[in-house]
């Protein structure tokens, strides 16, 4: 009887304790479920446990996991840390485990929780979010990290979509948006995403707003993923292929032009993204066309999300007679993107559309920008253009200017005018007594001096500085006045108190800018050098000076009006020719004038005909200004008996009446 006692108590006692494990499992169970659905309010370690680690499991709902799974271990004696959902001593002292009260902790745990769960706000769900748990919609902006970029292209992407229907993804994200639509391009799945592509960020952003907003069959909410994205790139030979296939059907043999409008969207490519603005598409373009039609003359890139023009380098020089251009509705945002286009022969070009029209919306500045990058553009967006006002010459190397010539004439009749009252004036200026020029200047003229400052103190130039007119320099108007010289009597006065001088005739280049009986403008440059005071003594004092003058007719023969003169250093190359003997150089203007040949002056007036030196020296300088060859230059001289000043006459009239043959510019 007491054996059957003892194990009825033996029994009663199991049966207790397995009631309390019981009791104890469930509200630990309860516990976790609601750890695992509450937002976190402090910063906790719980790390899932390794049996959790890249287990893949429905990421629109959580609700099939089974908290049992979870094990709760106390920690070990040997120091390794363990997966606990305990937020350490805090958490143990709340439930009061140590104690052995645990209904009592059970019970107020769970109120805790209650009372957090009232003063939850949805709007703060960032500080009780766990971490790498999702933000709620209210929290997030849907359409941050989207930018209108380059390329056009955004990516659609949608987690688990491969559950549903292809139609049936698609007609609920179009129920979403409506009224909007947006055109899929470039289906793909990966394992249980699916994703697209779109060409519109207006459309991207309306996409964007639409995730998790739509519930799908069996209670998900559909999660809806964009972000600038290209759709990639395959280039293969059968790509290619089917590529040259496509631009056969669009190329016109009749007007050599070639249409490849929005050329990703051909119904022979739908599949395969052929976009002309990525580099890889546009190289084996440009290959097909130059291995095929080099002889194009239009090309149509309209609607092909173009961003950049660095491609078109080698196209424009492999495509010579490429003169038409349509790039509408693409992405070119600046002038600066039409760089490559410098050398090209394009006259006709089309950029509306492109954001570059929205940043310049003055038509000039836009026009001026444009045509600054194409200089032989002759029409822009349909409109023709005015014609530009350049040096555009045609010559053999376009790169080059033309030749630059010593003077240049407006009228070759004012040559020998020219010439003497040059001759005249600077013989009186460098001689000891200035006074003469008093009959050279009018009784109204006016002179002003600027020179150029030079810091060193070897040259620099104390015997002008003073009466500079320069305007950076000088500030006060007064003192502008006082050095300008009005009347004939002052600038003479003025042009006697510089330092006495000598020029150097071979350095002058003459340029007769206006010549009428009533006014004659012309300007000099040249070389010169300063005497010191008092002695013949020529020092190295080397200047270089320009000198404007307004001529007007007076009595029987010609006066200044107005004389500007500028006087600064000379430059290194002027440093090497100055006062040098070197190959006669004409003292003054036009193509046939005599020049100072360095031989006494009876050769040139006695009827002797000078020596065989002199004689080269004079042909050379005929071939020289009259462009003839030097056969023909000798023919001149000989039947003018040597005298260069016939000579060159004779050339201008027989020139002037077109007689001279061609063959004598023959070299």
């Amino acid at each position: 009887m007491n054996k059957f006692v003892h194990v009825q108590s033996i029994t009663r006692n199991i049966i207790v304790n397995c009631t309390k494990v019981f009791i104890y499992t469930y509200f630990f169970e309860s516990i976790v479920e609601n750890r695992l659905n509450m937002p976190r309010q402090f910063k906790r370690n719980n790390v899932w446990s390794k049996k959790y680690q890249g287990r893949q499991y429905d990421e629109h709902d959580d609700r099939d996991r089974n908290p049992s799974d979870i094990t709760i271990r106390k920690p070990n004696k040997g120091g390794n840390r363990r997966v606990s959902f305990k937020t350490g001593v805090v958490a143990a002292s709340k439930l009061n485990l140590k104690r052995g009260n645990i209904e009592q902790g059970i019970r107020a745990q769970l109120e805790e929780d209650d009372e957090r769960m009232v003063d939850f706000d949805p709007s703060k769900a960032s500080t009780f979010r766990r971490r790498n748990s999702p933000i709620p919609g209210s929290a997030r902006n849907k359409t941050k990290g989207l930018v209108e970029n380059g390329s056009g292209w955004f990516q659609v992407t949608i987690p688990h979509g491969n559950k549903y229907d292809k139609d049936f993804v698609l007609k609920s994200l179009l129920n979403a948006i409506s009224p909007e639509i947006f055109i899929p391009h470039y289906w793909n799945v990966e394992t249980q995403s699916v994703s697209f592509y779109i060409d519109d960020f207006k459309m991207a952003k309306i996409l964007a707003n639409v995730d998790r907003t739509i519930e799908m069959p069996n209670g998900f909410k559909l999660i809806v993923k964009v972000r600038n994205g290209i759709p990639p790139v395959k280039l293969d030979a059968n790509t290619r292929d089917r590529m040259k296939l496509a631009m056969a059907k669009r190329y016109n043999a009749a007007t050599k032009a070639l249409d490849l409008t929005q050329f990703h969207l051909d119904v022979d490519l739908r599949d395969i993204y052929c976009g002309l603005s990525r580099a890889p598409i546009f190289a084996a373009a440009s290959d097909i066309i130059t291995e095929n039609i080099s002889d194009l003359e239009a090309l149509n890139l309209d609607g092909n999300k173009i961003y950049t023009l660095e491609m078109f380098r080698n196209l424009m020089n492999k495509l010579p007679n490429l003169k038409i251009l349509y790039l509408s509705n693409n992405k070119i945002q600046s002038a600066n993107t039409l760089e490559p286009l410098k050398n090209s022969n394009i006259i006709d070009l089309v950029l509306k559309g492109n954001p570059i029209c929205d940043r310049l919306r003055d038509e000039n500045v836009y026009k001026r920008e444009v045509r600054k990058r194409l200089p032989k553009l002759q029409k822009l967006d349909g409109i023709e253009l005015p014609a530009q006002i350049g040096f555009d010459i045609e010559t053999e190397d376009s790169n080059k200017m033309p030749p630059a010539k010593a003077s240049f004439l407006v009228d070759q009749a004012g040559a020998e005018i020219v010439r003497q009252f040059l001759q005249q004036y600077f013989a009186v200026f460098d001689s000891d007594n200035r006074q003469p020029l008093l009959d050279a200047y009018h009784e109204n003229a006016m002179f002003s001096l600027s020179c150029t400052y030079h810091p060193n103190p070897d040259h620099r130039l104390v015997n002008y500085l003073p009466h500079s007119r320069n305007l950076l320099r000088v500030k006060d108007p007064e003192k502008r006045i006082t050095l300008l010289k009005c009347g004939r009597l002052p600038v003479v006065s003025f042009l006697s108190e510089l330092p006495k001088s000598e020029h150097d005739p071979q350095s002058f280049a003459v340029d007769l800018t206006l010549f009428t009986p009533a006014l004659i403008m012309l300007t000099v440059t040249g070389i010169f050098r300063e005497k010191q005071s008092g002695s013949t003594t020529i020092r190295n004092d080397l200047r270089s000076f320009h000198r404007s003058l307004v001529i007007v007719p007076m009595g029987g023969g010609f006066c200044i009006k107005n004389d500007i003169l500028h006087v600064t250093q000379l430059t290194m190359a002027q440093v090497k020719t100055a006062f040098k003997p070197i190959a006669p150089v004409p003292v003054t203007t036009g193509p046939i004038q005599p020049p100072v040949v360095p031989t006494p002056t009876s050769a040139l007036n006695t009827s002797l005909p000078p020596d065989d030196a002199t004689k080269l020296q004079m042909i050379e300088a005929m071939a020289q200004l009259s462009q003839m060859n030097a056969e023909w230059s000798r023919k001149c001289l000989e039947e003018t008996n040597w005298d260069f000043q016939r000579a060159g006459f004779v050339f201008t009239e027989l020139n002037k009446q077109n007689k001279i043959p061609p063959e004598a510019f023959i070299k």
